[in-house]
C-alpha cells in the first residue's frame, strides 16, 4: 500500500518541533564534549611527556649524587689511611700549630681564620712528608651528643676549606678529631674561657726522620 496523502494536526506539528528543538542542542553538546575530549586527551599526553622528562632528570639527578657521594667515600677512605699511617710514625715535629675559632652553636670559619688557614697551607706544602693533623672542640654548654657532632662538624668544615679553597692534596691530611669538650684550652666557667674551647686545633707535623732525610 502507497498512501497518497498524510495528514497532520496541530498537536502533531507541534510535536514534531518540539523534537526537533530538543535534537538541535542535543547536537551541539555532543559536538562540544568530544572538542572537550580531544583537548583533554592533548593534554594528558603533554603530562605524559612531562613526567617523562621530569623521571629522566631524576635519574640524573640520581647518578649525579652516586658519583659525588663516591668521590666523598675516596676521600674518607684515603683520609683514614693516612691516619693509619700517621699513628705508625713514633716520632714527629710541629712545624707549625693554629687554633681556629667559632661562634656559640656555629662551624662557620671566619674570613680572619680562612685568612690564617690559608697562610698555614702555604707554608706547609714546602715540606717535606708534611701531614696536617685536624681536631675539633666544643664549650661546655649543650648535650654531650650534640657537642660531639658540633666538634666534628668544625672540624669537617676546616677540612674542607684546607682541600677545597687551599688545594691541599687529600693524602696530607689526617682524618678529624671529634673531642667533645674533652681536653678544654680554658675553665667553661667564664664567657672567655668558652669561646677558647669553640676551637679546631691545626697542627703541622712533619716525621723527624723524613725530615732529616
Amino acid at each position: 500500500m502507497t498512501a497518497k496523502t498524510i495528514n497532520f494536526d496541530a498537536n502533531d506539528l507541534e510535536t514534531a518541533e518540539a523534537i526537533q528543538a530538543g535534537l538541535t542542542p542535543t547536537k551541539h553538546a555532543v559536538q562540544t564534549n568530544a572538542q572537550n575530549i580531544q583537548a583533554n586527551k592533548k593534554a594528558t599526553q603533554a603530562n605524559a611527556q612531562g613526567i617523562a622528562a621530569n623521571q629522566a632528570q631524576n635519574a640524573s639527578n640520581q647518578q649525579a649524587i652516586a658519583n659525588n657521594q663516591e668521590q666523598i667515600d675516596a676521600n674518607q677512605q684515603q683520609i683514614l689511611d693516612n691516619s693509619k699511617r700517621f699513628s705508625e710514625l713514633s716520632e714527629y715535629e710541629t712545624k707549625a700549630n693554629i687554633n681556629v675559632n667559632f661562634a656559640v652553636g656555629s662551624s662557620a670559619i671566619s674570613a680572619s681564620d680562612k685568612a690564617a688557614l690559608s697562610k698555614l697551607a702555604n707554608d706547609a706544602v714546602g715540606l717535606t712528608g708534611y701531614i696536617i693533623d685536624v681536631k675539633g672542640f666544643a664549650s661546655l654548654p649543650g648535650g654531650a651528643a650534640m657537642n660531639q657532632q658540633l666538634s666534628m662538624d668544625r672540624a669537617q668544615a676546616v677540612i674542607a676549606y684546607l682541600i677545597q679553597d687551599c688545594k691541599i692534596p687529600v693524602r696530607h691530611v689526617i682524618a678529624p678529631g671529634a673531642m667533645g669538650t674533652a681536653d678544654p684550652a680554658a675553665t667553661n666557667e667564664t664567657a672567655q674561657g668558652r669561646a677558647e674551647n669553640r676551637r679546631v686545633e691545626v697542627k703541622v707535623l712533619v716525621n723527624k726522620g723524613i725530615a732529616g732525610s
